[in-house]
């Protein structure tokens, strides 16, 4: 292993953190970017909600590629996912308190970006037309919210335990490797 032992160890930790916090704003991002058009455009009714359908579609859809992706990969241990904030924050604690606020801000901010997505439509003078979003729209949103909320949780913490495991692989890799 050529380098400083120590980064090479630790690197697979420390990227996989950046990717939860890269993946959580992005997610937060595009969710926030579906809100922001029609209040921006001002597009017709049909557009607009065009949009919400398709924001919750991209949390059920983000709920189903996670969970697959899961399924595609080797299953980890309980416990190497239950410790693994606790052991990203024993190789860097900085990153590991941002990338645990990041994936707890997450959830919020999801829920926040599909309230302002129907807002509009569960206020909407209409009082019949109100009704119907508020029966047809707010049970869907919400699923889709605990689905993507649940599967973004499993998410960050199977990356974290998948990328510890490939830092105690080069641990060990470098200590074999110490006498040559």
């Amino acid at each position: 292993m050529d380098g400083d032992p120590r980064s090479l160890v630790e690197a697979p930790v420390k990227g996989a953190l950046l990717g939860v916090m890269f993946r959580g704003i992005a997610l937060v991002a595009s969710m926030a970017m579906l809100v922001a058009w029609p209040m921006l455009a001002r597009p017709e009714d049909e557009v607009r909600d065009a949009v919400i359908i398709v924001a919750i579609g991209i949390l059920y859809g983000y709920a189903v590629w996670v969970r697959l992706r899961q399924r595609l990969r080797t299953r980890l241990s309980s416990e190497d996912r239950a410790l693994a904030w606790d052991r990203a924050k024993e190789i860097d604690s900085d990153d590991a308190t941002m990338g645990l606020l990041v994936a707890g801000w997450v959830p919020v901010a999801l829920a926040l970006v599909l309230v302002l997505h129907l807002w509009p439509n569960l206020t909407d003078e209409d009082p019949v037309r109100a009704a119907i979003w508020v029966v047809m729209a707010v049970p869907p949103a919400f699923v889709a919210w605990l689905l993507a909320t649940l599967a973004w949780l499993d998410a960050c913490r199977d990356d974290l335990a998948r990328a510890e495991a490939e830092a105690q692989v080069r641990l060990r890799r470098y200590w074999s490797n110490v006498a040559h």
